[in-house]
Parts: structure tokens; sequence; C-alpha cells
């Protein structure tokens, strides 16, 4: 297989809107495999209900909630949006203090994606962006666990656990234990996750997938394969060629 993705200028590029804390994209259709990734899922179907499954458990609704590092499947034969939001994401802390969307919150959400599909615009993203983050306030986030988020995410290797949990004046075992009581996911799974965060900020078209790989902290393109197929039933190559994306970063 060659892994240098290219795609016809006839085909128009779907905007992929990309800030630190999550992603937001509009797929034509989805039909995946059970997979657990580590951020949340807002899914928001555009003109009929999902049929999603949630740890095990089918439900058929237009917009679904799942919360991180939870296995879920998604079929969806209409147009879907797709709201990755990492678990120290102030949109996702808002959700969940929520607990669950009501009747009004899931027609705004399903307003603003229309709005979004028809102007495509990145100030719509944004729009929506703080439109969740303010629905509620925030489930606070201990700050030594928050200080710790921020530097995974500033630095361009991967700091040692035993660096941060001296940083936060733990023992090791319990700055694991604090990570994993406050985010919901284990420190080893949140790092992997920034390091696909960070696949998907380097990603432009036509780049070779091995380098991709390597530029974002992966040993080799396998191993980066691997995580993708295990976090979100896809490989890189699936969506380079058959569905153009155009990473727009978002500015907030």
């Amino acid at each position: 297989m060659n892994d240098n993705a290219s795609s016809s200028p006839d085909v128009p590029l779907t905007p992929l809107f990309l800030w630190q804390g999550g992603w937001l994209m509009v797929m034509p259709a989805i039909d995946n495999q059970p997979h657990q990734h580590v951020a949340a899922s807002l899914l928001v179907g555009l003109s009929q209900p999902l049929r999603v499954t949630v740890d095990g458990r089918p439900c058929q609704q237009q917009v679904v909630l799942v919360p991180p590092d939870v296995p879920q499947s998604l079929n969806s034969q209409g147009p879907v949006a797709v709201v990755h939001l990492d678990p120290d994401e102030l949109a996702w802390r808002a959700l969940s203090r929520l607990g669950g969307l009501d009747d009004r919150q899931q027609r705004w959400c399903c307003a603003q994606i229309a709005a979004l599909v028809r102007n495509g615009s990145e100030e719509n993203a944004r729009l929506f962006l703080q439109g969740l983050r303010a629905l509620a306030d925030p489930l606070p986030l201990d700050p030594r666990i928050a200080d710790a988020c921020r530097r995974m995410r500033a630095a361009e290797a991967v700091p040692a656990m035993d660096a941060l949990a001296e940083r936060a004046n733990l023992s090791a075992s319990r700055f694991r234990h604090l990570f994993r009581e406050q985010l919901g996911v284990s420190l080893k799974r949140y790092q992997l996750h920034l390091k696909c965060q960070r696949a998907l900020a380097l990603w432009r078209s036509g780049m070779n997938f091995t380098e991709l790989a390597v530029a974002a902290g992966f040993y080799d393109q396998p191993h980066l394969n691997r995580t993708l197929r295990a976090m979100f039933d896809a490989l890189p190559s699936r969506y380079a060629r058959g569905l153009p994306v155009q990473v727009v970063h978002l500015k907030e």
C-alpha cells in the first residue's frame, strides 16, 4: 500500500476543525465497529436518528453523548457531526456536569451543526464550541492534574510520569490514581491520545504516513495504525483516500 495520500482537485475537502482540546468534523455517513477512544463523543445526526451502541447497549436518537474511554460503535446512513472532546476540555467538563442533554439542548446542537454545514465557516465552529462550554459550569479539575495536562500538551516529547508526579508533589502511584479519578482515563492512554491529536495537527494532504507517525511521537507507522484502529476503528489511508480532509486550526 502506498502511504502517500492524494486527492483529486475535483473532490471538495472536508474541513476538520481542530483545537487543543478536541476536534469537529461532519461526515457524509459512518459505519464503524466497536472502539474505545479517550475523548468523549458528541454525535449529532443531521437528517435522521443515529444507531449507536454505547458500552454494549444500543440506542437510537439524533444526539448522542458518550463519556470518555467508553466502548462505542456508530451507524449512520446520513450526514453526522462527530465532536471529540478531551476529558480535560471545558466543553466536556460542562457536559459532564449536566449528565446529559435535554430536548432543548439537543435541538440547539442540531441547529448549530446545521448552520455549520450551511456556512462551513470557522466562526460557526467556534460559536458551537463556545456554546457547549457555556451550557453549565464546568466540573472543576484538580489544579495538579490540570497543570500536568497543560505540560503534556505543550511538550514536544511526553514528560516522564515520575517528573509529572514530582511536580504535583505526589508519589507516582498516587499521581496515577488521582489522574484516573479526575479524568476517567489512565495517564498512559491519555498520553497515547495526545499523540493521535498531534498527528491530526500535523496532517497535510499528501503527507507520508511514516513521517507523520514519527513526527507525532509513534514508534513507526504500524504503531500509529494499531492505535488508530483500536481508538477509532480507522486507518489514516481510509480517510485520506475516501474522505479528503482539510485541517482547520480553530482559533479560540
